[in-house]
């Protein structure tokens, strides 16, 4: 199984000064953070990858200290990274992996898992931050709503 997570809610980009890379989780995300943890008690998690902005590893903090698995920075999960790039690292990432990245690269994975068997349920870019996606092997995906909502 491998899951994908869209980063909590972050503090806004107008209300951050600094550097977009270090802009932190709004308390609404630090509640969805801790929210991971039960959402995803089903899944057996062996890895944790994230982009390495500071929301995608504050996203994963509460998973990583009640699971053990240690986060685990990926710069082909960064906003910017490259869609042939990312595509191509998706294959050899095995089961019980967990992505936490940002939206233009959640839609790049979600339409690969599409292509590779995941079910049309797949939630799109209008969906909210805070997000998983839970992809079984076949036949399809789960989507699971951010909590608490926006």
């Amino acid at each position: 199984m491998v899951v994908m997570v869209r980063h909590a809610d972050a503090v806004a980009t107008s209300a951050w000064p600094g550097l977009d890379a270090d802009r932190p989780l709004s308390t609404l995300g630090d509640r969805q953070s801790v929210h991971l943890v039960a959402a995803l008690a089903h899944v057996g998690l062996s890895a944790l990858h994230s982009s390495p902005t500071l929301r995608c590893r504050r996203t994963l903090q509460s998973l990583s200290v009640a699971r053990r698995p240690p986060i685990v920075d990926d710069p082909l999960l960064a906003a910017n990274a490259s869609g042939r790039r990312t595509r191509c690292r998706v294959r050899p990432i095995g089961r019980g992996t967990l992505w936490c990245t940002h939206r233009e690269v959640f839609e790049q994975l979600a339409g690969i898992a599409a292509e590779q068997g995941a079910s049309r349920s797949l939630p799109d870019g209008k969906d909210r931050q805070g997000r998983c996606v839970d992809r079984a092997p076949r036949p399809g995906s789960r989507y699971i709503a951010p909590t608490p909502p926006h």
